[in-house]
């Protein structure tokens, strides 16, 4: 009978991602996103502004509210202008790395063999700009599980090829 072995690892022996030269997605990207939230913005005081007019809104409850979506625009600005240098990804041999965030900074790493399914994707504004969005599925996901959003063509295909070359989908 085989004996059961857990052996402990030492940390500093680990391999470290932080290692892994991020490439940064298409400075186009910053551009939809700044229309994005400029029309969030727009779209936002539009209504609070027809709300004073319409409902006429008590003055007691008009400044909080704009108070309230001032500082959370500011916040979603800040984010974005902030975080966009900290969106990149990486591509090892037996994974994808993906970070993003500047308040909220999320590392995602995703290995090869969880990957069932990728695709890329072009919405309206992405056209207008040619960007790409890529996403990445695995197992009991539906929504995907990874996308890098802010991709050139050429940039998407080159992933594409690449995970599914290293996910060896094609053959499975």
């Amino acid at each position: 009978m085989l004996e059961f072995q857990n052996k402990t690892l030492d940390i500093n022996n680990l391999p470290r991602f932080e290692q892994v030269e991020g490439h940064p997605v298409d400075r186009a990207y910053l551009k939809v996103l700044r229309i994005l939230y400029l029309f969030w913005i727009v779209l936002m005081f539009s209504i609070l502004m027809t709300l004073e007019i319409l409902i006429e809104l008590p003055q007691p409850a008009f400044y909080p509210i704009l108070g309230v979506l001032i500082i959370l625009f500011s916040f979603s600005i800040l984010e974005v202008e902030k975080g966009f240098p900290r969106k990149k990804f990486g591509i090892r041999e037996k994974d994808i790395i993906f970070q993003s965030g500047y308040f909220v900074f999320t590392q995602t790493i995703l290995p090869y063999k969880r990957i069932q399914h990728v695709e890329i994707k072009q919405g309206p504004l992405f056209k207008a700009f040619s960007l790409f969005t890529l996403k990445i599925y695995t197992a009991g996901s539906s929504a995907g599980d990874l996308s890098i959003a802010g991709l050139n063509k050429n940039d998407a295909d080159k992933l594409k090829a690449q995970i599914l070359k290293a996910a060896d989908i094609d053959n499975k």
